[in-house]
């Protein structure tokens, strides 16, 4: 699929997008540890409760995992935790990677990801070994939702993106896995592509 002529730049979501993930791992961890029903619905619980205050930086990691502790009642350490939290990111496969760099000759690249802090510090990892450079190499500049404080499908999330990138949403094409993010930046006047199992980065069809 070559692109359209006028897109400057790529805005990219990660997970499902660049990063594997699996949701489910996490939710198993957690009911292992013996979370009660309401904390097995991540991330469809995201509008009300903790997980949208920690990824949108409204509470920092220590207050993030002893708001768990309070309300699940369940003694855990943080390495225990964390390993449930953080279970849900796979992998980074190289040949993604290798995209990103194709099309970083020929795009502005950027992204923007509803993440948290803990697993910034895994995927980031992920991407470097995969890479062999750091993420923040690749994209001209990276937006985590917990540290703008805005979260997708919120327009503030991409309009954050717009004020301080300078990108026009018309010459942006803008990926995601998640079908509500695609019809908000389509709003905002964005070009948009929803990736899913038949239609994944890698067959897009670039114009390289």
């Amino acid at each position: 699929m070559a692109q359209p002529q006028r897109i400057r730049n790529i805005l990219f979501d990660l997970g499902g997008v660049i990063l594997d993930i699996d949701i489910h791992a996490t939710l198993k961890g957690f009911y292992e540890l013996g979370f009660p029903a309401d904390l097995l619905q991540y991330p469809f619980n995201m509008s009300t409760d903790i997980f949208f205050k920690y990824e949108t930086g409204r509470i920092d990691t220590v207050e993030f995992r002893n708001e768990i502790r309070r309300k699940t009642g369940v003694k855990m350490t943080d390495e225990e935790f964390d390993r449930a939290w953080n279970a849900m990111i796979v992998r980074i496969p190289k040949e993604r990677t290798g995209l990103l760099k194709a099309l970083s000759k020929r795009y502005d690249l950027y992204m923007l990801s509803n993440t948290s802090a803990l697993h910034v510090t895994v995927f980031e990892k992920m991407y470097r070994e995969a890479a062999g450079i750091p993420m923040h190499q690749a994209f001209k500049k990276i937006y985590y939702s917990h540290e703008i404080g805005c979260h997708k499908p919120d327009h503030d999330a991409w309009q954050h993106v717009i004020r301080d990138s300078g990108i026009l949403p018309r010459e942006t094409l803008f990926l995601d896995d998640n079908i509500h993010n695609i019809k908000a930046s389509q709003e905002l006047g964005f070009q948009a592509i929803h990736i899913h199992e038949r239609t994944n980065l890698m067959n897009l069809g670039f114009d390289l």
